[in-house]
């Protein structure tokens, strides 16, 4: 049975951005106990509204999922927080490159146990309605850049819920003078708002060979604008 992404990731969406249940009915001008039968509603205006006071494409709530999928990203879901034993603690806060070079080794320790539990090195994404690798490449040009930033690298450990939930905001042409980018034909620039990180954006490459989508780089947008201190 199909769902659209509103009816079926709604309440999931609202925990993740930090919005309140209470705020969400206020904002749409319901009661906090309507809000569960208001994910069910077919009515585009309404959604449109919704998605204007959540921060998300239209398009994204509006495209359809199924149950088999949403079972298992909630099963993988489970696992990653059951699993996964890097903490915000345990993530350096400064500018110094020991701080990023340990960063670096969080990312690449991350990466390494997610493969493990992830034999097949993908996720479907809802909104592309296909799959996202994951790379040797995602491994290599994630580490260099999130690792800039606590924010990003905070963001990383956040890996399942942006390779299933990003949705994409535009399309730009591959560097080819980059030896990274040459297999690449475009690149799909993405966006999520991660808990405790805000937006985020994550790079996906398409190959030109079989296009094939792969997670290229993940930042958070704020990073650049944020004056990390070290602890």
């Amino acid at each position: 049975m199909n769902q659209i992404y509103f009816e079926a990731k709604g309440e999931a969406l609202l925990e993740r951005i930090g919005m309140t249940k209470s705020e969400f009915a206020r904002q749409m001008g319901i009661r906090k106990q309507n809000v569960k039968a208001l994910f069910k509603t077919k009515n585009l205006e309404t959604i449109y509204k919704a998605a204007n006071i959540l921060g998300v494409p239209f398009e994204m709530l509006i495209g359809f999922t199924n149950e088999q999928d949403l079972s298992a990203a909630s099963t993988d879901d489970s696992i990653n927080e059951t699993e996964t034993i890097i903490s915000e603690d345990d993530i350096p806060t400064g500018n110094s490159a020991e701080d990023r070079r340990k960063r670096q080794k969080i990312i690449f320790e991350f990466y390494q146990d997610w493969k493990r539990r992830n034999p097949d090195q993908k996720k479907y994404n809802f909104a592309l309605k296909e799959d996202i690798n994951i790379r040797a490449i995602s491994l290599d040009e994630t580490a260099a850049q999130a690792s800039l930033s606590y924010l990003s690298t905070l963001a990383v450990l956040q890996l399942d819920a942006l390779l299933t939930n990003a949705w994409p905001i535009k399309v730009v042409p591959s560097k080819q003078g980059s030896k990274n980018q040459r297999t690449f034909e475009r690149m799909l620039i993405m966006e999520y708002v991660c808990t405790g990180v805000g937006r985020v954006k994550m790079t996906v490459g398409v190959k030109r060979s079989d296009k094939t989508k792969v997670q290229y780089c993940i930042t958070a947008i704020g990073a650049g604008k944020i004056k990390q201190e070290a602890k």
